[in-house]
């Protein structure tokens, strides 16, 4: 029988921790914007984010994912219809 102690101090295997968050610059921002720009058309839903990471690779912060991007964008047109 395992004591109270035990059954505290352990933890699952898959523990997963969490990226440090990093703020965007404004030159990612703008790169992003770029990227959808030159990557999408006007009614295209489907937006090519690995495309996207690879054209701004020069810009984009090492460890930035294309979810990052894709989560940027969203957060970015909450305010204007298309953020362009």
């Amino acid at each position: 029988m395992a004591s109270l102690t035990d059954a505290h101090t352990t933890s699952p295997a898959n523990v997963q921790l969490r990226r440090k968050k990093v703020p965007w610059t404004a030159k990612e921002e703008e790169m992003l914007k770029m990227g959808v720009q030159k990557f999408t058309s006007f009614n295209d839903r489907n937006i090519p984010w690995k495309k996207i990471l690879e054209f701004g690779s020069s810009v984009f912060l090492m460890g930035r994912t294309t979810i990052d991007l894709k989560d940027k964008w969203r957060n970015m047109c909450k305010g204007s219809p298309r953020a362009k």
